[in-house]
């Protein structure tokens, strides 16, 4: 019964500190018995038992209640798993966004190791403009954890491309984001790169896409402040 599963996961966190906090006598009954039930239900047939767990996985992140081990053998293999090309279209989408939100839970090395290869063949997703347009939502945040090197040159070739992807909603989500792609890049690439692209953005032939543009104006500009001289930088909370 799917309300019995969803019910099911709304506990797991619960449980979770429970065994942190009894470590000592269950050292294993998180990682051995939980977790993988969890993983398992990121695939469930069910909307609201893959919605559950999803929200499980998050928080159990979260709190770090998942050791490094489990994150990089138990969990990321099934969130790439289920991003494969075969994969259900409605479970590849909420993947993705799974992907995206972890990565500043689990930092750098995990991102850039397991999550960017796959996160860089969604945003080139031909078949799914939900994928892509989930892909330019959260590009921002991808940047800022695997930093400035691994963005120029891995990630903004992938951005281009959705900046102008023939989905309307698409570039909008790019110029959403455009300012935290912006922080993750030197002086130069933004002068000499991403000014064309924001251009172009603001000139877009959807009002929607120019609206977001305009409206992410000024947060682009004030990237390019140099704090030495203007004694102003911009510093996200």
């Amino acid at each position: 019964e799917p309300t019995v599963r969803a019910e099911l996961m709304e506990q797991v966190p619960h449980i979770a500190m429970f065994c942190q906090e009894n470590r000592p006598s269950i050292p294993y009954a998180f990682s051995k018995y939980l977790l993988p039930i969890v993983v398992r239900y990121l695939a469930d047939q069910n909307n609201q038992v893959r919605k559950t767990s999803q929200a499980a996985l998050l928080v159990l992140l979260e709190q770090e209640l998942i050791e490094r081990y489990d994150v990089e053998t138990k969990v990321c293999p099934v969130l790439i798993d289920l991003t494969a090309p075969d994969s259900n279209d409605d479970v590849k989408t909420e993947a993705v966004a799974i992907m995206c939100k972890m990565a500043s839970m689990v930092g750098k090395d995990i991102t850039e190791r397991l999550v960017l290869p796959r996160f860089c063949e969604m945003c080139c997703d031909c078949r799914m403009f939900h994928v892509r347009k989930v892909c330019a939502a959260n590009f921002g945040d991808i940047c800022s954890v695997v930093g400035q090197q691994a963005t120029e040159e891995m990630l903004l070739p992938r951005f281009f491309q959705l900046c102008s992807d023939n989905v309307w909603g698409v570039r909008k989500a790019c110029a959403e984001c455009f300012m935290a792609v912006s922080c993750a890049t030197s002086q130069e690439v933004r002068r000499t790169k991403l000014s064309t692209v924001f251009i172009n953005l603001i000139s877009d032939p959807s009002r929607w896409v120019r609206q977001a543009a305009f409206q992410s104006l000024g947060p682009f500009i004030s990237t390019f402040a140099n704090p030495s001289s203007s004694g102003q930088f911009f510093k996200e909370e």
